[in-house]
């Protein structure tokens, strides 16, 4: 549900929103709702048919993202789905992605003229802004549907574009520019993608669509994100957009700053991003590396992407295994996943610079996905191994993102973390 700040908020919310100087437009907040994930079985045992599905969804958004990539920057024509991704549906067996299996954060996003509201799904890792169409029949389910013909900012271009859905099936429908508002901060002109129809899988997921907020080289419109536009419109107080993601509380959403109520250490420590052959593609960190038990865990650093489409925390197989080899009694689980003593969580964090002078903690209820049902003793970590194309790039999900409060800078390009509270 779309809420601004409490009331009993408001008469500070000057001090408390930071950087809102006088500007064109007063940063708000939304409430962000996360949908059950049903990682964990009746019993309280981990899912690991979910578990599962999520590294399938994560191995198509991958693969498009990339296809994009090299496309829009290299002008190479986009490859067919990719073996990794192929190999990955089959060992799935039967395995069904729904709701219950996603880690879905959803806020309401307002289109058009007048405005309609939708549910939507907000992904830092990925870049379209995509919402059922009205031409979409039963495949969109009960989904509210985009009606361009209602909408009086609404301009229809001739370009048909295939993107990612919610579960990292492919949609497509043709490409519009509306008018766009979040939490009282207003894009013009907002590229989206009013999607025809839908996977099967997704019909009955509680959510309209899906915005992406990463940079347009991964995006198959090629056209910016909701914040680029913004700040390329000056319709919004400071160039940001920050994240406050929690499984035990409030989650929210500032556009316009960064809500200085949801941070415990102050101003955000910042970091410049990395690019990909010189081009901004993901919210991505240079040089970062994970510590287990005060050490280091991974003798390279590289580049770790934000993702909020994503539960897990993902790195290659090979870092992964080089993760785990550093946490007492580890044993690999299966070609994904490893398995901890339940008793002894080993104690993780992240550093995002050489000088490692501040390192951010990913809690033990974070890192511990569950029990195994056959074995309560040992239990599955939040750290996978997965190839998805990235070399050696590690993807940080909920895993990491429910311990910090994020703020990205679309015009300085560089993310900011905060203590959260």
């Amino acid at each position: 549900m779309l809420v601004s700040l409490p009331a009993a908020l408001a008469l500070v919310g000057a001090a408390c929103l930071v950087d809102a100087a006088p500007s064109p437009a007063r940063p708000l907040t939304i409430e962000l709702t996360k949908r059950d994930l049903g990682l964990k079985n009746a019993d309280g045992s981990v899912n690991i048919a979910g578990l599962e599905a999520q590294t399938v969804a994560l191995s198509r958004k991958y693969n498009r993202n990339r296809n994009n990539f090299r496309y829009h920057v290299f002008g190479e024509a986009p490859s067919p789905e990719s073996r990794m991704v192929r190999e990955k549906r089959a060992s799935a067996g039967t395995i069904q992605l729904t709701e219950q299996s996603m880690s879905v954060w959803t806020g309401q996003v307002y289109v058009g003229t007048p405005a309609v509201p939708f549910n939507i799904y907000f992904d830092t890792g990925s870049s379209d802004f995509t919402i059922a169409s009205i031409a979409c029949g039963s495949s969109c389910g009960t989904k509210q549907r985009y009606n361009y013909t209602a909408s009086s900012t609404a301009v229809r271009t001739a370009r048909t574009v295939t993107t990612t859905f919610v579960d990292g099936t492919s949609s497509s429908g043709n490409l519009y520019t509306d008018t766009v508002t979040i939490a009282g901060v207003t894009a013009n002109q907002q590229a989206l993608v009013a999607a025809s129809s839908l996977s099967s899988t997704v019909a009955d997921i509680a959510s309209d669509g899906l915005m992406g907020l990463a940079f347009a080289s991964l995006s198959g419109a090629y056209t910016s994100s909701f914040m680029f536009t913004v700040n390329s419109q000056g319709t919004a107080a400071y160039p940001y957009f920050s994240m406050r993601l929690n499984n035990n509380g409030p989650s929210e959403m500032t556009f316009g700053a960064f809500n200085r109520l949801r941070s415990a250490s102050g101003n955000p420590r910042w970091y410049q991003l990395a690019t990909d052959s010189g081009t901004y593609t993901y919210w991505q960190f240079g040089m970062a590396a994970p510590w287990v038990n005060g050490k280091t865990a991974l003798a390279t650093p590289t580049n770790h992407i934000i993702d909020s489409g994503t539960t897990l925390i993902v790195a290659p197989p090979s870092s992964a295994a080089e993760f785990w080899s550093h946490v007492p009694g580890s044993a690999v689980y299966n070609s994904n996943f490893w398995t901890f003593p339940c008793a002894s969580p080993p104690q993780v964090d992240f550093a995002f610079s050489r000088l490692t002078l501040q390192r951010w903690s990913v809690s033990q209820n974070s890192f511990n996905l569950g029990y195994l049902a056959q074995d309560p003793t040992r239990c599955v970590g939040a750290v996978i191994g997965q190839n998805l194309g990235l070399g050696s790039s590690w993807i940080l999900g909920d895993a990491f993102l429910t311990n910090v409060y994020v703020v990205h800078d679309v015009a300085n390009k560089r993310i900011g973390l905060a203590i959260p509270r």
